[in-house]
């Protein structure tokens, strides 16, 4: 239960900002969302401990997106109703700041996850249809993608971001696109039946496997 409830606080706080005349809230929010995914980490690392023991690490991992799920409708609604789209500036206000953290921080979260465990993530979406959590999900990735902001192309929380993209089929694979820790075809992957052809060697490029260190 103790936690249950640690990752329920890590996922569902968002970051305080502290203010400086030199330093603008984008800036202040890049830092605090930096050692937001360090807390995140703790999640991640239990995750792992329970490599050996398939339906504990299912049972802590499904909590963890039920969790999600919650947080990440109430923000998204909050960012709704106070008119904050993709193409709206970083806030200022903390009453746009909180809720926006916490798509932020979140859409990190699971981007790890769901590259580290794409086929028990494939089954909660199946498990969990009431919860409507992959439109939930799918929708905060895209919010993310789009914004530019924290998520750019060329930082790490950028090319996190994009590989999730890529793995949810959101946006196209990359031809040397490869998750090696998916066991199965999965919800995303469709079968393709093509007329039988020499074997050509499959480059499988470094894209995930540079940040699986960080992952």
């Amino acid at each position: 239960m103790a936690l249950i409830s640690r990752i329920a606080v890590v996922m569902a706080l968002g970051v305080v900002l502290q203010h400086s005349q030199h330093v603008s809230p984008l800036q202040s929010y890049l830092k605090a969302f930096k050692a937001k995914r360090l807390l995140q980490q703790d999640i991640v690392k239990k995750l792992a401990e329970y490599q050996h023991q398939h339906s504990k690490q299912e049972d802590l991992l499904f909590v963890v997106y039920q969790t999600m799920s919650t947080v990440l409708s109430a923000a998204l609604s909050s960012l709704e109703k106070q008119s904050l789209t993709e193409s709206t500036p970083f806030p200022t206000s903390p009453t746009l700041i909180e809720p926006l953290s916490l798509v932020y921080e979140n859409c990190a979260l699971f981007a790890e996850l769901y590259l580290r465990y794409p086929d028990m993530t494939d089954a909660f979406y199946k498990k969990t249809t009431a919860l409507n959590f992959k439109e939930i999900i799918m929708k905060s990735l895209r919010f993310c993608y789009n914004r530019k902001d924290v998520f750019e192309e060329s930082n790490d929380n950028g090319k996190l971001l994009n590989l999730a993209m890529q793995e949810a089929l959101l946006i196209p694979r990359a031809e040397n696109f490869f998750n090696p820790h998916r066991k199965t075809l999965g919800e995303p992957t469709k079968k393709v039946t093509k007329p039988k052809e020499k074997k050509k060697k499959i480059l499988r490029g470094p894209t995930l496997s540079k940040l699986r260190s960080e992952l």
